[in-house]
């Protein structure tokens, strides 16, 4: 199918090139097409990333719900989720796109891009919250305005342990102290006992060596 290819190939460059360095004539040259094709699909270059993004966050709340089991206890549930949505957008391409956005400082792009994630990943969230309720070990009432607040904190969180946002190697020292902060925001956000929220219930994740040093290669190339 053109669009899945024009998608897949638009991915494969803005990770190589970068977002400001690839046009669309280089996504259409890629897949063999006139850009008439391109604009069939997409009205931009934006609404491929968008759609790009779309795809991988389908995909990682796809795999996050798989672990999903309702027999385990809702907090363990919610803790999961939390834990496998911070790891799979820090370590998955969503996260290696969103780096070469912040780099490149795309601000208007990643808040576009983040209004999409939320509208995607709240409805999934929803149920297991609505379970902790029911459980009595959180206490939310406001289901969609507590989820966008719980998103920003990840978001923060993943740009203050990102190296290639910041231009220097994270110190797990600080990365940890902010994930502290972070769990006790997240235990007031959800109303829940102090200690309820552990990032720490899922290795935490940290770029692979071998997806900085791409980066930075390419980074020295544009320079």
């Amino acid at each position: 199918m053109r669009q899945a290819e024009l998608i897949d190939a638009a991915e494969e460059l803005f990770l190589a090139a970068g977002y400001q360095n690839t046009m669309i004539q280089d996504i259409v040259k890629k897949v063999g097409v006139a850009q008439g094709t391109f604009y069939y699909y997409f009205a931009s270059k934006d609404a491929v990333l968008e759609a790009i993004f779309t795809k991988h966050f389908q995909n990682m709340l796809a795999e996050i719900k798989s672990y999903h089991q309702n027999h385990i206890p809702a907090l363990e549930q919610l803790n999961l989720f939390i834990n496998l949505f911070y790891k799979l957008s820090y370590s998955g391409k969503p996260g290696l796109l969103a780096k070469i956005l912040y780099k490149e400082k795309q601000g208007l792009l990643i808040n576009q891009l983040w209004r999409k994630t939320q509208m995607i990943s709240i409805p999934s969230l929803i149920p297991i919250l609505e379970r902790c309720n029911q459980e009595g070990v959180t206490h939310v009432q406001h289901m969609e305005e507590t989820l966008a607040f719980f998103l920003g904190i990840i978001a923060s969180l993943l740009e203050a342990s990102s190296p290639l946002i910041h231009g220097h190697e994270s110190n797990p020292e600080v990365v940890s102290r902010k994930i502290g902060i972070a769990e006790k925001m997240l235990d007031t956000l959800f109303s829940a006992p102090n200690g309820s929220i552990r990032f720490q219930a899922v290795d935490l994740p940290f770029p692979a060596e071998e997806e900085c040093s791409g980066m930075e290669k390419n980074d020295q190339q544009t320079i």
